[in-house]
């Protein structure tokens, strides 16, 4: 009805997908947590559940008799997703590993032109935009890892390799959402840990995250 459309609330955000199909929890990067109904579940995703995805970012709607706050969580039953993308999942590697690649030659190092990063659940997260080219109607795929350059106590500096591969052709720009898993990577001492995040053509960012929020994921 119109009134219940009315009262109907809407929430976005980059999500830990737990469970399996078709009941899902879905933990937000801020804590609060989601509950899509199995029917929604089903028709979203063609009846084939999440699969391996572990992150995304999803458009929900809920009404507000189904949000709570249960043990100082704010809990949503019985909610819709209406859309959403996946955020590509990788593994951080190691400066060894990104030479031994090539990775880190200055001439495969290219710039972005905006970025948001910003750490959860033992996960580093950048959605940036860059430039990538096109011969024709052919997109020529880059390539984007996160290398972990230094350590120190209770720091880490990580560096984002973005490759376009080559320039000429048309020249377009779009947006890239990453989910760096880097709870596989050790950072000595025992307090807090200074993440600092350096971008080609950006000046460095520096996350502060509590060691729990580093290496432990949603669950």
């Amino acid at each position: 009805t119109d009134d219940e459309l009315k009262d109907l609330q809407k929430l976005n955000g980059t999500f830990t997908i737990t469970g399996t199909y078709p009941n899902y929890k879905l933990i937000q990067d801020n804590g609060t947590i989601v509950y899509p109904t199995a029917e929604n579940v089903s028709a979203v995703t063609d009846s084939k559940g999440f699969g391996d995805h572990k992150r995304a970012q999803f458009y929900v709607n809920y009404y507000p008799e189904n949000i709570k706050t249960e043990n100082g969580t704010t809990v949503i039953r019985d909610a819709e997703l209406k859309d959403g993308v996946y955020l590509a999942e990788r593994k951080v590697i190691t400066e060894a590993e990104a030479n031994k690649a090539g990775l880190l030659k200055e001439d495969s190092i290219y710039t972005v032109t905006s970025v948001d990063s910003w750490l959860a659940y033992g996960y580093l997260n950048s959605i940036f935009t860059a430039y990538y080219s096109k011969e024709g109607t052919e997109i020529i795929n880059p390539t984007v890892n996160l290398c972990a350059k230094s350590t120190g106590d209770n720091a880490v500096t990580f560096t984002l390799l973005y490759n376009r591969h080559q320039t000429s052709g048309t020249n377009c720009e779009g947006s890239f959402p990453y989910s760096f898993d880097i709870t596989n990577f050790e950072v000595p001492g025992n307090d807090s840990i200074t993440v600092t995040l350096e971008i080609k053509g950006r000046n460095p960012s520096c996350i502060k995250v509590g060691r729990k929020d580093f290496y432990n994921h949603a669950n």
